[in-house]
């Protein structure tokens, strides 16, 4: 799937003449998945096991299992984001993450998401994240 970069596609909108021309274009749509659909898309894009994303996240491993497999129908938005630090993905993977489990995106003037998409960046472990917002006096990924 290659993108639009969003930029681009706001600054098309803003300039364009008339809406149909770009909404007949769905090249940079995004996809309608579930949750579970796009993290099995990642697993295999990064060649990830289950049992090892498990188990670096920290997650209870059944529930783990159910937000993996589509039995949790809505998985709150710390468990996601401690698979994505699990993961090791990308900011623009993590933030397609939470738009599929349709909670908010990451905002970095948020000190808690700054913190959040640091240790996206360094590549923490959900632990290391956790020292941290507890550092700063944070409510911890998990609790």
């Amino acid at each position: 799937m290659t993108d639009k970069d969003t930029f681009e596609l706001e600054h098309q909108l803003s300039i364009a003449e008339e809406i149909e021309s770009i909404l007949r274009d769905d090249s940079d749509n995004i996809p309608n998945m579930t949750v579970s659909e796009y993290l099995a898309e990642l697993l295999d894009k990064h060649n990830l096991s289950k049992t090892d994303v498990i188990s670096a996240s920290n997650l209870d491993r059944h529930y783990a299992y159910h937000i993996l497999s589509g039995e949790k129908k809505q998985p709150s938005r710390q468990k996601i984001l401690a698979l994505a630090i699990a993961m090791e993905l990308s900011h623009q993977e993590t933030q397609r993450l939470l738009y599929y489990a349709k909670v908010n995106q990451l905002y970095v003037k948020n000190t808690w998401d700054k913190v959040i998409w640091y240790a996206l960046e360094k590549k923490l472990s959900v632990d290391e994240t956790n020292r941290i917002l507890n550092d700063f006096s944070l409510t911890p990924l998990l609790q």
